[in-house]
């Protein structure tokens, strides 16, 4: 008889998960429908602990090339079965970025967070300032970012000017991947610096994400869809999958056949019902979906039904706003 897998609940780095050997709902072919999709950027807003973070994780040990092989990251995982595998994995140079933590009173307490986020992204691609690959100017912009420089002109461009140097250099173009993209806007909102926030983020994403020839791929997720007339005016290269599309559907979130696997790896078959009448609360498209959070925490607090995902989160802004689109 084998034993059930250790539960992993709050492990979001895909390479730790993999590598504790959990139980692991498989997603990867979110993968390939990334490749394949017709939009070069793709915005995902879901609700929290639905995995997003996991995911983008995922995506990054996918793509990103490095030295160590992460190949065996996938064994076992639907996505090493398709052609797709070897053509894509570890072959690109891939930007990761997460905002959840961009949670400030005032926006200067905000930029001071976005400049060190940006100073320590650029701090992992120091080689870049070896050998005559850079210009001058651009090695003085660089720099200005490894500084701290205190002008928000330097930072509105480090994306798009970070995605240009690291294409040159590893001649093949960037995966860009932003984690939590809401969350510093979100922050504005609720503490009256919305305009600052607004304008600095809007030149930054588009500086990356529009009409820009060393991209591969960009992946957002987040909590909301904030109004495209806002942040992304003209990018037209975006697609938004939000919870009424049908494509992406099945990625965050456990399907019904997900959770029907998940009891009985754990001998709960019994409850699924239970389970059912308790978490059974998303539709995305067409697709049934369970909060993972709330699944995982009733299984490890031995099939108790709580509502356990109530508490994970500050709902200030969803209670303020409503159903209204800021």
């Amino acid at each position: 008889m084998t034993h059930p897998k250790p539960l992993q609940i709050g492990q979001s780095d895909f390479r730790e998960f993999r590598r504790a050997d959990g139980y692991y709902v498989d997603k990867s072919m979110f993968i390939e429908q990334v490749i394949n999709a017709a939009a070069l950027v793709m915005l995902l807003p879901r609700p929290r602990r639905f995995g997003k973070t996991l995911n983008l994780s995922m995506l990054r040990y996918f793509f990103e090339q490095t030295d160590e092989d992460n190949a065996v990251l996938f064994d076992g995982l639907a996505i090493k079965k398709t052609p797709l595998f070897n053509q894509h994995q570890g072959q690109y140079p891939v930007i990761y970025m997460t905002l959840k933590d961009l949670k400030s009173r005032s926006w200067q307490e905000c930029f001071d967070q976005i400049r060190e986020m940006i100073h320590q992204l650029y701090l992992q691609y120091t080689y870049l300032l070896d050998g005559d690959l850079l210009h001058d100017q651009e090695k003085s912009e660089f720099n200005k970012v490894i500084s701290l420089d205190d002008s928000p002109r330097v930072y509105q461009n480090a994306l798009k000017n970070l995605s240009n140097f690291l294409h040159r250099h590893h001649q093949q173009k960037v995966i860009i991947l932003i984690d939590e993209y809401d969350t510093p806007i979100q922050s504005g909102y609720s503490n009256n610096y919305y305009d600052e926030v607004i304008s600095f983020m809007r030149n930054f994403l588009s500086g990356g994400l529009k009409d820009n020839p060393h991209l591969f791929k960009g992946v957002l997720t987040g909590i909301f869809r904030v109004a495209k007339e806002s942040i992304f005016s003209g990018l037209n290269n975006l697609g938004v999958y939000t919870l009424l599309s049908d494509k992406f559907s099945d990625i965050f979130g456990f399907t019904e056949t997900d959770v029907a696997d998940l009891l009985a790896h754990y001998n709960l078959s019994n409850y699924y019902e239970e389970v059912a009448d308790w978490y059974n609360g998303y539709l995305c498209g067409k697709t049934v979906l369970y909060n993972p959070w709330s699944l995982l925490n009733y299984i490890d607090n031995e099939h108790q039904a709580k509502p356990y995902w109530v508490n994970t989160a500050d709902t200030h802004l969803i209670e303020e706003l409503g159903s209204s689109n800021f």
